[in-house]
């Protein structure tokens, strides 16, 4: 999911400013491995930070920060599908929270298809700085090949993550069920984006174990799966910003 992540992210920098895809994996593994301990979503200062202090193309600190908006709104156009396939299989318990995902990734959708049409908006349009910021984003993520790519790899990411989780609660003895991965993905995606206190890992394990227990898994499951989860995914991260 890593190398998928990174493959995506490294085709939305424009092509005159485009680090090599070393790069950004190291960058998404070092972030994700630091976002266990660190506060306030500071993984983002850290993928930053690798990106610009590995060797290659010279990148700035706007460049960056495009992308990675830009970035964040190809990975909701991309989870779209597995969220609305969560949704429609999902009960009653978690149907709020899935919603709010659902139309989260159709404003991101609804986004990308306007383009520059958005900077007309008094909101943004209102700001000369946030307007020069979206009219960037927007030639990032135009539908062209490059980012029709992206969001492809993107799904790779997403699918192989629904994957591995449907792998481990097997091995864990709860019965296979892709509608469990799917809704245990999505909310813990939903959970990354909040800027609180725990760390996106740490509360990520958290919602997991919620949702699981909420779904009728026992207790000493639901626990086992989001610690192993936890893990596998840190020390996947660590590996990726080996490699």
């Amino acid at each position: 999911s890593f190398g998928f992540r990174a493959l995506g992210w490294h085709l939305l920098f424009p092509s005159r400013e485009r680090p090599d895809r070393a790069r950004c994996l190291a960058a998404c593994g070092a972030a994700a491995a630091s976002g266990v301990v660190l506060p306030f979503r500071l993984d983002y200062v850290v993928k930053i930070s690798a990106l610009r202090r590995l060797g290659g193309v010279r990148l700035g600190l706007e460049t960056i920060a495009v992308s990675i908006v830009a970035l964040g709104m190809v990975d909701a156009v991309a989870m779209l599908p597995l969220a609305l396939a969560a949704l429609a299989t999902s009960g009653p318990i978690l149907r709020a929270p899935l919603i709010v995902v659902v139309l989260f990734c159709i404003g991101c959708l609804g986004i990308l298809t306007l383009g520059q049409r958005v900077s007309r908006l008094p909101l943004v349009g209102r700001s000369e700085r946030l307007h020069a910021v979206y009219r960037r984003v927007a030639e990032s993520t135009r539908f062209s090949r490059p980012t029709i790519v992206a969001g492809l790899l993107l799904l790779g990411c997403w699918t192989s993550r629904a994957l591995g989780s449907t792998f481990l609660l097997s091995a864990l003895g709860v019965r296979f069920s892709p509608t469990l991965a799917l809704v245990v993905l999505c909310m813990s995606a939903a959970t990354a984006i909040l800027p609180i206190t725990a760390g996106g890992a740490v509360a990520g394990m958290g919602t997991t174990a919620g949702v699981l227990f909420a779904l009728g898994v026992s207790k000493g499951v639901a626990l086992n799966f989001s610690l192993a989860s936890g893990l596998l995914l840190t020390s996947a991260a660590l590996t990726a910003a080996a490699l």
